[in-house]
């Protein structure tokens, strides 16, 4: 029998973690199941899906909605809400949908509403620790609205503590990870000099959460007992487009700036993968951590602080270092202690490309589908 679903994601412009998850999962979609996709903005994702031969709707909600962001969830009890929920109950109606997945915050609040509205389940996929009011509405939402969540890490199923929530990790192509370029050759790629200082760098969306100022800190900790050079990988997505500047100044404040090199976005992070010898992540609560199983991927260990999902992601002290969180000292000691050690460093990406195999989109693909199944039962 098809199930036909709804895929509900707030945005369709510049694609982060979420959509790039969503998209993994559709390409391996089985064959049962047919999807609509659903955005309140149209852009670069959407006509990526169309050019998959995905079916696309755009369905706009005000700018007051569209300005929430994950630290400021307060115009979630705006006006503009119900008339946002209704168009969307409006749309589903009628299209003989099953089944509604949403995909991000947006989405949570505004379609597991909306398909509550028109009497069709809903499955919502947990992406984002959300503080506040924010996390009060998904909880509250969820409760009333949908059968099922699925929850990206161990750590955000706890955040939310909500029952009925399975933790299915975030898929990675891994086959994009056979092969990846030359060290030296990625290095020339990224303007990075090919000389015998060791790389570390921090690859993804530049905003304020993601740490970067502590990645320059610990950066200019370890560079004073042993010269490095550091990558900024990325650019401000969504939101912080004054961090950068304040980034660049930083760097020049804690005395690294001529090792460091800022790196517009890569389409294709293995590039910058290839280049690095250890990887960072300095979230502030990090939901999964993408890019430090890509990372992964690449044979690279990471050093993450422990507050969130790479916990779930890293053994620490075998496929890389986790960190009290927001402790600067001990990220500088833990980077120090794979940098003087060449031999540990490559065991320890060794083992973290083993371990990588985990998030394998077929078999992500695989266990959501069986997932959102159920919730018709």
């Amino acid at each position: 029998m098809t199930v036909r679903v709804a895929f509900v994601s707030q945005t369709g412009a510049q694609p982060g973690g979420a959509e790039e998850s969503l998209s993994l999962f559709l390409q391996n979609l089985p064959d049962d199941i047919e999807p609509l996709m659903v955005f309140f903005e149209d852009g670069e994702f959407a006509q990526r899906l169309r050019e998959f031969g995905l079916p696309t709707r755009i369905i706009g909600v005000s700018d007051k909605l569209r300005r929430v962001t994950r630290e400021r969830t307060s115009s979630f009890g705006s006006l503009a809400l119900p008339g946002a929920i209704r168009a969307v109950a409006e749309f589903l109606a009628g299209r003989s949908i099953d089944l509604v997945h949403t995909n991000t915050m947006k989405a949570h609040v505004i379609a597991a509403p909306a398909a509550r509205l028109c009497s069709i389940p809903s499955v919502m996929h947990l992406r984002d620790m959300v503080p506040g009011v924010g996390r009060f509405a998904v909880r509250a939402i969820a409760n009333t609205c949908s059968r099922e969540r699925i929850a990206i890490s161990g750590a955000l199923s706890r955040w939310y503590g909500m029952s009925r929530t399975t933790v299915v990790s975030n898929p990675v192509d891994l086959s994009q990870y056979k092969r990846v370029p030359d060290r030296k050759e990625a290095r020339r790629e990224l303007g990075i000099p090919n000389d015998d200082l060791p790389l570390i760098g921090i690859v993804g969306r530049i905003n304020r959460w993601k740490g970067h100022d502590r990645f320059l800190r610990a950066a200019a900790a370890v560079n004073a007992r042993l010269p490095i050079r550091c990558a900024i990988i990325g650019e401000a997505r969504f939101r912080d487009a004054d961090f950068v500047p304040e980034l660049y100044q930083l760097a020049g404040e804690v005395g690294i700036a001529e090792r460091t090199t800022f790196v517009p976005w890569l389409n294709d992070p293995r590039v910058a993968y290839a280049a690095l010898d250890v990887h960072c992540n300095c979230s502030e609560r990090e939901p999964f951590g993408r890019s430090i199983v890509e990372a992964a991927a690449a044979g690279v260990p990471t050093v993450a602080f422990d507050d969130g999902g790479a916990a779930d992601i890293i053994n620490d002290g075998e496929d890389g270092r986790l960190v009290s969180a927001g402790d600067i000292s001990g990220f500088a000691e833990a980077l120090l202690a794979l940098l003087q050690d060449p031999l540990s460093r490559e065991r320890t990406g060794r083992h973290a490309r083993d371990r990588s195999a985990r998030f394998d989109a077929p078999e992500h693909a695989r266990v959501v589908s069986d997932i959102l199944r159920r919730s018709l039962a």
